[in-house]
């Protein structure tokens, strides 16, 4: 599969998928309070962000499914896809908690 050119290339529920497969490698991580406030410090220049992992793709293809990577720049260009991800962190660690409180 190519890598798209333009947000709009990749449908609403693959943009959303992608987004809590990042959430759950966070939380699983235990670095929610990390990410989040990385995010938020972060919003303003979400967009520069985007371009940078763009840039910085051919250095990625050696470790990552660089499509992937490449979808994830360009979602994470969007403001209201950033905001997206700190829900689907927060979202995933109560989750998260509740699981390990249960057991």
């Amino acid at each position: 599969m190519e890598a798209p050119f333009i947000i709009d290339e990749i449908p609403l529920d693959e943009q959303q998928a992608i987004l809590q497969k990042v959430a759950t490698f966070v939380v699983r991580r235990r670095l929610t309070a990390p990410a989040i406030l990385t995010l938020e410090m972060c919003k303003p220049l979400h967009l520069i962000g985007g371009q940078m992992m763009i840039a910085l793709n051919p250095f990625v293809q050696a470790i990552f499914n660089t499509t992937d990577f490449q979808k994830f720049a360009l979602i994470i260009e969007q403001d209201n896809n950033i905001e997206r991800l700190i829900q689907l962190i927060e979202e995933s660690d109560r989750e998260n908690q509740f699981d390990s409180s249960s057991s």
